[in-house]
C-alpha cells in the first residue's frame, strides 16, 4: 500500500528548523530560503519534526501553519520530493487525527507520531497508532525515543516486544530510532525492510549497521550542505572507506566533539546554521541560543568545516 513512499526512504532524510525573529516570531522568508538551500544543494527529503522544527516551542495552529508552509515549499520545488510533518508531542489521539487529517489534505507524505509518555501501556499505545492509521489512511513514521517514566522523569527505552509489534498496523511504514543505544538500534533494524528504519545520531555511529540493513538516517552536520549528507551516501552504498573517513573526521568529528559535547545538540544546531548564514539562532524560551561568548566557538569550527567540505566537494 505504501510500497512507493517506503522506497523512497532512504539515505540522507533532511529535518527542517525553524527559525524566529528577534520578537519571536517564525521568520518564514528565512524558512523558505532554508528548505531552498537544502534542496539546491541536494535534499530530496524533508522531515519537520517534534525537536528540531521546534514544535515544543510551538502552539498547535503554529505547527498547523508550519506544517502546511513546509510541505507547500518542498512540494513546489519538485512534486517528488518527500515531505514527512509531525504532530504535536502531547497530545490527544484525537488531536493527532486532526493534524494528520491536515497533513494529508496539505499533500504531505508521511506523518511522525511521537509518544513519550510511559504511563500508557504498550496495548495503548499501539492502539494509538492504529486509531491514527485507521480514521486517516496516512501512511505513519513512528518517532521512537526513550519513554519518560511518569513517576520521576527517568528515562525509559521501549521495549523489544512494542518495537515488534509495530509491523501488525499497515499504515507503519517507518520508525525513527532515536534511542541512541547500538543493541536498541540493531534490535529495530529487524523490522527492515517491512518498516524503514531511520536512524539519528553521528554518522561514525551510523556506519556500525550497514551489516544489519541500515537504511536511511538523519542529516547531522549536513544541516548546513546537503552535499556532505549526499556524498556520505554515495560512499556508503559502495563502500569508499576514504571518503566515509573524511566526513566522519574533518566534518563531523569537529562539530560533535567540540561544540555538540559542550553546549547540546538542540543549541549548536542553530548556531551552526548561523554561521552558515542560513538562518538565526534565535530561540524561544525556556530554550536559550547561545551567547555571544559561546558562538565563537562554533564559528571557529564551522571556518573549519567549511574549508574540508571545499577539499571534499570543490566547486
Amino acid at each position: 500500500m505504501f510500497d512507493d513512499i517506503r522506497e523512497l526512504l532512504f539515505g540522507c532524510v533532511y529535518t527542517i528548523f525553524t527559525p524566529f525573529d528577534v520578537t519571536g516570531e517564525i521568520d518564514y522568508e528565512t524558512l523558505g530560503n532554508y528548505i531552498e538551500s537544502i534542496y539546491e544543494s541536494g535534499g530530496r527529503k524533508f522531515y519537520a519534526m517534534a525537536y528540531n522544527s521546534r514544535y515544543s516551542q510551538l502552539t498547535h495552529p503554529e505547527i498547523l501553519d508550519l506544517n502546511q508552509f513546509c510541505i507547500n515549499k518542498v512540494k513546489s520545488l519538485d512534486s517528488n520530493n518527500l515531505v514527512i510533518v509531525g504532530d504535536p508531542i502531547h497530545c490527544s489521539t484525537a488531536e493527532t487525527i486532526e493534524f494528520s487529517n491536515h497533513a494529508k489534505d496539505a499533500g504531505a507524505d508521511l506523518i511522525s507520531l511521537l509518544v513519550r509518555e510511559k504511563y500508557f501501556s504498550d496495548d495503548q499505545i499501539l492502539d494509538h497508532f492504529a486509531e491514527v492509521g485507521r480514521q486517516t489512511g496516512m501512511g505513519i513514521l513512528v518517532h521512537e525515543m526513550p519513554f519518560l517514566s511518569g513517576f520521576n522523569g527517568s528515562q525509559m527505552h521501549w521495549p523489544r516486544s512494542l518495537l515488534m509489534a509495530l509491523p501488525k498496523i499497515p499504515q507503519i511504514i517507518a520508525l525513527k530510532e532515536d534511542a541512541k543505544d547500538p543493541e536498541l538500534t540493531r534490535i529495530a533494524l529487524e523490522l527492515e525492510p517491512r518498516v524503514r528504519v531511520v536512524i539519528a545520531g553521528r554518522k561514525s555511529e551510523f556506519i556500525k549497521f550497514k551489516p544489519y540493513g541500515a537504511r536511511a538516517y538523519l542529516n547531522g552536520v549536513s544541516i548546513v550542505d546537503a552535499r556532505v549528507g549526499e556524498a556520505f551516501w554515495g560512499a556508503y552504498e559502495i563502500g569508499d572507506k576514504k571518503t566515509i573517513d573524511f566526513i566522519l573526521n574533518r566534518i563531523e568529528a569537529p562539530f560533535f566533539d567540540r561544540c555538540v559535547a559542550k553546549y547540546g545538540w538542540h543549541r549548536t544546531n542553530k548556531a551552526l546554521l548561523e554561521t552558515a548564514g542560513l538562518m538565526r539562532r534565535h530561540d524561544r524560551m525556556p530554550l536559550k541560543h547561545l551567547s555571544a561568548g559561546e558562538f565563537v566557538l562554533v564559528e571557529e569550527v564551522y571556518q573549519e568545516i567549511k574549508m574540508s567540505i571545499q577539499e571534499l566537494l570543490p566547486q
